[in-house]
């Protein structure tokens, strides 16, 4: 959820595995020159019906800074398959946010004291690890909550320490597998600039030995201006070819092509309780800013159960699925406005990263438009060739991408283009959280690079 641009816009303008004969185990204590301390405990499916073993810990980067994480095998070949990193937006959505509410392998009830399977998570053949970041929010924890990280260079050196002892204290038989590192919304953000700072930042306080293979940004921002131009053509021209649009009246339309720069003032004066919904375009917003429950509900009310905290190994902990508290200490700090297109630049020029981005297509905030002008326009050695290329469709069948468009049960997933290097998959009927608008299409989209190529 990308919250800290969000409101403002809507404001300004608008294996070996460590406890295997051990279910709980715990390194205390740091005296001097030695590894900071972490936690872990197996967890069974009376937590989390996931369909696979799951652990959960807290990793100390600082004695004063602990990073919680939440980590799922593979469903299918857990030895085998590749680890994904997911990082919820925000800033201030917690790992869980991701876990219940897109892309895990367990949602909770509507009794909000107990979950059931999900059977079209990303867990199907990735190992998947959650954490709540930027250390403070979640279960993380942090002695002083003035000393969490402000921007994103603190940000990145936090999980660099977290996946340096992650890797070779924790799990180190995960540092041999093939990672990929995703990220939603303001994930779009984390994706980047973390990439590029584990990949240029040799830090001899958490020195990390993994191989990345991609970048994976579900609904990411990564350019501000190339969503606020993308809104003209969101909601004035046919960009899809369906006939849809325009979705306001035409004179408003005819402003907005004159006033490109000022255009989010006409998304915000229908950003109310009834209006826009800023996050999908086919539901009204029911209380701005977020309008919807995703900071509240079930999920919620289950991660602050005692039973549940006290398998986590906490007691009696506010928990919030979003931390507004941080979002607007980084707010405050405007750097995370800047784009990250440099970063996206030096990722696509100098590594063979494949970067896969996902968009529903009914968001609004980080719509699909937008992300077509930023990835056509985003400077790199194939820049040319990358704006050149059309886009096709893409079918899926329950769950499984399909060839064949006329198939049995075959659904039109949405439309992409790309290769190895860079691509853009959109979604039909799905908003700023595609993974859980289109659970089917989207679990087996980070399987691929272009229709010919598996990417994990």
């Amino acid at each position: 959820m990308l919250l800290s641009w969000g409101i403002t816009l809507l404001q300004l303008f608008w294996s070996a595995h460590p406890g295997q004969g051990h279910p709980f185990q715990q390194v205390l204590g740091n005296p001097p020159d030695a590894q900071p301390a972490f936690t872990v405990k197996q967890q069974s499916a009376h937590l989390c019906d996931a369909g696979s073993r799951q652990w959960t810990g807290t990793v100390n980067v600082t004695d004063e800074k602990s990073m919680f994480f939440w980590y799922f095998e593979s469903r299918h070949q857990p030895e085998n398959d590749p680890v994904i990193l997911w990082l919820s937006g925000g800033p201030g959505a917690t790992g869980e946010l991701g876990l219940f509410k897109d892309i895990g392998p367990c949602l909770v009830n509507q009794d909000g004291n107990s979950t059931s399977r999900n059977e079209y998570s990303w867990t199907d053949h990735a190992n998947v690890i959650f954490i709540d970041q930027p250390i403070g929010i979640g279960f993380s924890s942090v002695k002083d909550r003035d000393d969490m990280a402000k921007n994103l260079h603190e940000g990145a050196h936090e999980l660099q320490k977290f996946l340096s002892i992650l890797t070779s204290k924790v799990f180190p038989e995960l540092a041999s597998k093939p990672w990929h590192i995703a990220g939603e919304s303001m994930g779009g953000h984390y994706v980047t600039y973390y990439l590029h700072h584990i990949l240029t930042q040799k830090l001899p306080d958490a020195p990390l030995d993994i191989k990345v293979s991609s970048a994976i940004i579900v609904d990411g921002y990564i350019d501000f201006s190339r969503q606020a131009v993308g809104y003209y053509d969101f909601f004035c021209q046919d960009w899809r070819g369906d006939g849809s649009s325009p979705l306001i009246n035409t004179e408003e339309c005819e402003d907005m092509a004159s006033y490109i720069p000022e255009l989010g003032k006409y998304f915000l004066a229908n950003v109310k309780p009834g209006g826009w919904n800023p996050y999908d375009s086919r539901r009204p917003c029911t209380e701005p800013p977020l309008c919807s429950d995703l900071d509240d509900g079930p999920a919620l009310e289950y991660l602050n159960k005692p039973w549940v905290q006290e398998l986590l190994g906490f007691h009696n902990v506010s928990f919030e699925l979003i931390d507004f508290d941080l979002n607007r200490r980084w707010d405050d700090d405007r750097s995370a406005y800047l784009p990250t297109t440099k970063q996206l630049t030096w990722l696509l020029d100098n590594t063979d990263l494949h970067i896969l981005f996902i968009n529903g297509n009914n968001d609004i905030i980080v719509n699909t438009p937008g992300q077509m002008r930023l990835l056509d326009e985003q400077p790199w050695k194939r820049q040319a060739w990358f704006r050149a290329q059309s886009f096709g469709e893409w079918y899926f069948k329950e769950g499984d991408l399909s060839p064949n468009p006329g198939g049995e049960n075959v659904k039109l997933g949405g439309i992409w283009k790309g290769d190895d290097r860079l691509s853009l998959f959109t979604v039909d009927e799905a908003g700023h959280t595609c993974p859980f608008d289109q659970s089917q299409a989207v679990a087996r989209r980070p399987r691929v690079g272009s229709e010919e190529e598996v990417l994990i």
